[in-house]
């Protein structure tokens, strides 16, 4: 399989799973359907999936790079080319599971506790919020993608663990990847008194 065909499926899982995530908001959970910018949900779901590779082809500086180019759950390959660190060799625990967006997300929920006067801190706060939301659902369907494709030829694995704990990782990070961001997603939901006090 080449590298282009085999981003192009990263890509059409993300979406496929992009459109999932969204359809429940549209149909759950309205108010995060309205709240969460569908614009960097998108763009963090598709670097989480496949990468933004289809900017390399304009030839932008700082798009092209590497970082942008990869799927962020393969930065472990330029990263251990450059430092040579053993737990960073590719499919590493660090960048196949979804430690990076939920860190993110920790962020935002420590931000969204401290008092803010300026609407552009609410909004940078809430755009972190979305970003992160985008990320683990798109590096849950870059897994996702990973698992069924290895199943196919040697098995899944996850460097330094053995086919069984492999799996196990997989299935709680999926649980975690899609799950955190589906109880952002319903806490956001008006509550009672709060629908009482708009009538």
């Amino acid at each position: 399989m080449t590298l282009s065909f085999d981003k192009l499926l990263h890509f059409v899982t993300g979406l496929a799973m992009g459109v999932g995530f969204w359809w429940w908001l549209e149909r759950y959970a309205k108010q995060a359907a309205r709240s969460i910018n569908p614009l960097i949900f998108l763009i963090m779901l598709i670097w989480g999936a496949s990468g933004l590779f289809f900017f390399r082809k304009l030839g932008i500086p700082l798009l092209s790079g590497t970082f942008f180019y990869m799927a962020v759950p393969d930065w472990d390959i330029p990263l251990y080319d450059a430092t040579g660190l053993r737990f960073l060799i590719h499919r590493s625990w660090l960048f196949h599971s979804v430690l990076l967006p939920m860190g993110l997300l920790g962020g935002w929920f420590w931000c969204s506790q401290q008092r803010y006067v300026s609407p552009w801190q609410r909004t940078g706060v809430n755009l972190l919020r979305d970003g992160a939301i985008g990320l683990s659902v798109g590096m849950s369907a870059h897994l996702v993608w990973d698992a069924l494709l290895s199943s196919l030829k040697r098995g899944f694995y996850i460097r330094g663990f053995g086919g069984s704990a492999s799996y196990l990782w997989l299935f709680v990070n999926l649980a975690i990847g899609i799950g955190v961001p589906l109880l952002i997603a319903w806490s956001m939901r008006p509550t009672r008194s709060s629908q009482r006090s708009m009538d």
